[in-house]
């Protein structure tokens, strides 16, 4: 065999690592992952106000545990701790199969460092969503930290650049702007957030803010265009975990009444105490006691509310959960997020049950 000059050699040798470089780049460093959860049940609510009265209802229950979703992750690994990173998530509901749009949750693309934390750009949930699920005993819920607030914690915000801090000495921060804004008027439809965390072996603290802003750029419905201010927190002791939490929602004074708030009320204040216990690997029982006031004569609304969840191996769940709300002489709060509202005045009861799988 002919010797190849050492030039030569080197080419060669230099080639070969190059190739070994790249295809080791294409087989190790970039990933796609496929997830999601798939949850169904029945749902059962009575003394729901009709035009004749007042009527219960037996129905499916989709999503009264947890939303169903799927979704897909993705990274890339760019050297020195830095990836690139997308994720795209749908929720849906199991018993039509139906969703509002396609990627309703999150459809985000951004770079996440092990040293400075993780920007992401597009549609994301929402600070108050993924923030008040953790201070919540019935773990946000139908009935829950949400139900007596009209959805005004749930749900994705679009357009949004959303950032995520690492964790420094127990303390980590997030923040959130959308970007909704029309030429001429920065505020129009704008939505900015913050949180702060701090985790120290049991304890764990959390504080939020959002507000949302209409088409004008004001305050006008307490819970579409309103103001949030969130505390709360947990504390682990054994197998039982605390809960607390307090929620203030403010408008504006050109606040208009809906359906939700018929009084025009500008104000909101939610408090809220349970715990979890953890009374085998597979079994934990929860339990809440939530109340909301409203000013301007809204009434006020109290929510009790237990449940148990009952896991078959990790990635299958059966729940059940039941509550009832007492309301005020001007209240109609559900017993349940959008579930059908009673008589001003009057109590409701509900209990749903199904189950939830992972994958």
């Amino acid at each position: 065999m002919r010797i190849k000059k050492p030039s030569q050699r080197i080419a060669i040798a230099a080639a070969a690592a190059l190739l070994a470089a790249t295809s080791g780049l294409a087989a190790a460093q970039s990933s796609v992952t496929l997830y999601g959860r798939v949850g169904g049940g029945i749902d059962y609510t009575n003394k729901i106000a009709t035009a004749n009265g007042t009527a219960s209802n037996l129905q499916y229950g989709g999503n009264q545990w947890g939303t169903s979703m799927w979704g897909l992750k993705g990274s890339e690994d760019l050297g020195g701790g830095l990836s690139a990173v997308m994720n795209l998530e749908n929720g849906f509901n199991s018993g039509s199969g139906s969703s509002d749009a396609l990627f309703n949750r999150f459809a985000v693309v951004g770079l996440s460092s092990t040293t400075y934390g993780t920007l992401l750009l597009g549609r994301a949930m929402g600070i108050p969503d993924g923030e008040t699920w953790s201070i919540d005993p019935m773990g946000l819920q139908n009935m829950g930290a949400e139900t007596l607030q009209a959805n005004r914690t749930w749900g994705s915000r679009q357009k949004a650049i959303t950032y995520n801090s690492p964790t420094w000495g127990g303390f980590s921060f997030r923040a959130q702007a959308g970007l909704n804004g029309t030429a001429g008027h920065f505020n129009a439809g704008r939505q900015l957030a913050g949180a702060m965390a701090y985790q120290n072996g049991p304890l764990m603290l959390k504080a939020f803010y959002e507000e949302i802003r209409d088409t004008n750029g004001e305050f006008t419905n307490l819970y579409t265009a309103s103001r949030l201010f969130t505390a709360g927190g947990t504390y682990q002791i054994g197998d039982v975990k605390l809960f607390g939490g307090y929620s203030r929602i403010q408008s504006g004074g050109a606040t208009t009444a809906d359906a939700d708030n018929p009084s025009g009320a500008t104000r909101q204040q939610t408090y809220w105490l349970g715990a979890n216990y953890q009374v085998t690997p597979a079994l934990t029982l929860i339990g809440g006691a939530y109340r909301a006031n409203r000013n301007q004569g809204g009434g006020n609304g109290t929510l009790l509310t237990v449940g148990a969840n009952y896991y078959f191996s990790k990635r299958t769940l059966l729940y059940g959960t039941i509550g009832t709300v007492m309301n005020g002489s001007n209240a109609s709060f559900s017993v349940e997020a959008g579930g059908g509202k009673p008589a001003p005045g009057s109590g409701q009861q509900g209990v749903y049950t199904g189950i939830m799988h992972w994958f």
